[in-house]
């Protein structure tokens, strides 16, 4: 179960409360969807150095090796 699926669920519960319950459910929302960006930033950032890491390192082996010619 994923985060989206989660925030659904609790939508259709605080559609059915009223008062206390339902104000917790929406702070309860609005902290999950606030994770849920936090998280996916935070793996932008690492997919885009995890690529760079790799083509540096392909680059560096194809050229040790001269399949690739230095630029």
């Amino acid at each position: 179960m994923n985060i989206r699926q989660l925030v659904e669920r609790l939508e259709q519960i605080e559609a059915r409360c009223k008062g206390e319950a339902q104000e917790l459910c929406y702070e309860l929302i609005n902290d999950l969807i606030e994770e849920d960006l936090k998280l996916e930033k935070t793996f932008k950032k690492f997919n885009r150095k995890l690529e760079d890491d790799f083509i540096e390192y392909l680059m560096t082996e194809g050229i040790k090796s001269g399949s690739i010619g230095e630029a």
